[in-house]
């Protein structure tokens, strides 16, 4: 009897981290012009979305940090069972700080720390307790790259890419097992900080003052905790020989993304940007759960698929000091409709961006807005657990975020 409760929680343990968990944040004035920021070479945020394009900047040294505040919400609803659950989210914090140094006519440095993927979700008291109640993961990147300036039009970089990442995660066994009073019975699961590498390699084409061009290639890091910790909660009397705090690893990939961009000053005071980013998520083929005790090896297929996402942006300037943007992008989920979940429900969205811009002498203060508009999304494909006590999982879920931030810039030549 014990063998079967424990193979039956297990078989669906594998729950993804989260679901399209790419934040995409990393600069306040190309966030207002929708994240389009491939050739638009204009302060330190270049050291993140084309460090080859910092050999273009017009200052000597530019330093850029910012923050934002993800405010989202996810809801469900079953029709069937009437169930309607809602999450209620952490606000997220996601920063950057990006350096950028001409070292020489040719040579230049950059260096970008940012959070390029995370999520956060938390369900209370909701009937899919047995899939997630709350998860949480934090990924940061440290980038330091080197650029070099071939001609008046030409620049390659190359950089490292330092990646360090921590996940929590909490889920019921399953929906009926609980201790001697009621409690159900749950398990937590803490990954540590853990570090791994990778690369990255752009090239900035600049042919004439008003047109550029720009190619940024991230290589994919896999995340790998060897050492997390997996501790049972609530554990009835029976189980408490073989549920006990255990040792566990596991891999999470964070994707491979290749970007290509366009931007051209169609007049003195407007310019428009272009972006299309091709982000490679069917790295993400499975979960693989190893604890170090006598319970079996857990094991989720994902097959994420990859996605594409273009960016339209557009800036104005007012006068010497004020900058007014906007943008649009489409972003795809890498979810499958056989293998979608609720831990953070990812949706395809419409994404519109506004931002504002004040100029001064060394300093410059940007502000952004991002309205995430997910579209619905219904799925009944999701089933957790095999025999008596499975049951499939589904239902509608709409989603929506809002996403002020604040950035600074100083700049000296």
């Amino acid at each position: 009897m014990k063998k079967i409760l424990i193979v039956l929680a297990f078989l669906s343990f594998g729950s993804s981290y989260a679901g399209g968990y790419r934040v995409a944040l990393q600069g306040q004035r190309m966030l207002g012009m929708a994240h389009a920021g491939l050739s638009v070479f204009k302060n330190a945020e270049t050291a993140f979305f084309n460090p080859a394009g910092i050999a273009f900047l017009d200052k000597k040294l530019s330093v850029s940090f910012g923050v934002s505040g993800i405010m989202s919400h996810v809801k469900f609803q079953n029709e069937y069972y009437n169930w309607a659950y809602e999450t209620d989210n952490p606000i997220g914090t996601p920063f950057y700080l990006n350096v950028a140094y001409q070292t020489s006519d040719n040579v230049s440095l950059g260096l970008a720390i940012y959070t390029p993927f995370g999520s956060s979700s938390v369900w209370n008291d909701w009937v899919g307790s047995d899939i997630v109640n709350d998860i949480s993961m934090k990924v940061f990147y440290i980038q330091p790259s080197l650029t070099y300036k071939f001609s008046e039009m030409l620049s390659m970089s190359a950089s490292l890419i330092m990646a360090y990442g921590e996940v929590s995660y909490n889920k019921n066994i399953n929906r009926y097992l609980a201790d001697e009073q009621g409690n159900k019975t749950n398990v937590q699961l803490e990954s540590g900080m853990t570090g791994a590498a990778g690369y990255a390699l752009s090239m900035a084409f600049k042919p004439s003052k008003n047109v550029s061009f720009g190619i940024n290639y991230r290589s994919k890091v896999i995340i790998d905790a060897k050492y997390g910790k997996a501790e049972f909660n609530n554990v009835p009397a029976f189980l408490s020989d073989k549920l006990k705090t255990t040792a566990f690893s596991a891999e999470l990939p964070m994707p491979a993304e290749l970007g290509v961009g366009m931007s051209v000053k169609p007049i003195d005071k407007l310019l428009l940007a272009f972006d299309y980013n091709y982000t490679y998520w069917s790295v993400y083929k499975e979960l693989r759960i190893n604890f170090k005790n006598d319970l079996p090896t857990s094991v989720s297929a994902k097959n994420y698929k990859n996605t594409s996402t273009m960016r339209f942006g557009a800036e104005y300037q007012v006068n010497d000091k004020i900058f007014v943007r906007a943008g649009y992008y489409y972003d795809e989920s890498p979810l499958t409709k056989d293998h979608f979940s609720p831990e953070t429900p990812s949706l395809d969205s419409n994404n519109y961006t506004f931002g504002l811009g004040y100029q001064m002498k060394k300093w410059a203060i940007d502000f952004s807005l991002l309205y995430v508009d997910g579209k619905e999304r219904t799925d009944y494909t999701y089933v957790n657990g095999e025999g008596p006590s499975a049951h499939r999982f589904g239902g509608t879920y709409v989603s929506n975020a809002i996403i002020p931030g604040i950035g600074f810039t100083y700049s000296i030549n």
